[in-house]
């Protein structure tokens, strides 16, 4: 599984860019609304990259509370 990150500049004239990194398929979006959700701003432009186009990675979480014996 790759690293994911969320890259933020915000600029002097009051412009937030975002870049998602290692975050595969239509979740990075995802990232992007909560950047709107907590900066109370508009997406204006978006630039999709490769990592959109891919298969999402799934994960799975292994709750070890019923696997000890």
């Amino acid at each position: 599984m790759s690293k994911k990150k969320l890259k933020i500049k915000l600029l002097p004239n009051g412009e937030i860019q975002a870049h998602t990194e290692g975050i595969k398929g239509k979740k990075c979006l995802d990232y992007i609304q909560l950047i709107e959700l907590l900066t109370d701003a508009k997406i204006t432009s978006q630039e999709l990259t490769q990592e959109y186009y891919e298969p999402e990675e799934q994960e799975y979480i292994q709750d070890n509370a019923y696997n000890n014996n």
